[in-house]
């Protein structure tokens, strides 16, 4: 189910920043706020607040039971003259096809060579990993550092 809803998301943010649009809106989950703080952290998105359906809190709410399915991440969208600043964004892992590897393939993709059938990854270009048994989602690079085997999810660039 989490794949599914990770790649209603690429979709959406990538149409979102194709047409320019100042705000995203995406449901609130712990892999979608992972991946939404990642894409701040790597500076692919300007804000990140939590919010309703309407739009983004003023004042903080408590998320609960009650109202998680009506809690949303706000994302502010980045531009530089122009152009959208995240233009692809595109799912690895796929329900049909997960895609995992250990800490040495991990290695090996991120110096840039090819792993199975992913493309290699290219300069500026971002790629999360879900470590194995775990629920955090971190870049490449910081799973080569921990020296972990984990799933490849999603490449932003």
């Amino acid at each position: 189910m989490s794949i599914v809803s990770l790649a209603n998301v690429c979709a959406h943010l990538q149409n979102v920043s194709m047409a320019r649009a100042p705000l995203a809106s995406i449901p609130y989950t712990r892999l979608h706020l992972n991946i939404a703080l990642g894409l701040h952290k790597e500076g692919f998105i300007s804000s990140l607040q939590r919010g309703s359906q309407n739009g983004p809190d003023i004042t903080p709410v408590e998320v609960t039971p009650d109202n998680i399915s009506t809690r949303r991440l706000w994302l502010g969208m980045k531009y530089r003259q122009g152009k959208p600043v995240l233009s692809k964004f595109q799912l690895i892992s796929k329900p049909n096809r997960r895609v995992y590897a250990n800490a040495e393939d991990l290695q090996s993709f991120a110096s840039g060579n090819r792993f199975r059938f992913v493309k290699p990854v290219m300069p500026g270009e971002i790629v999360f990993v879900r470590p194995r048994g775990s629920k955090e989602v971190i870049n490449l690079h910081e799973a080569v550092k921990k020296h972990v085997d984990g799933e490849l999810l999603c490449r932003v660039f």
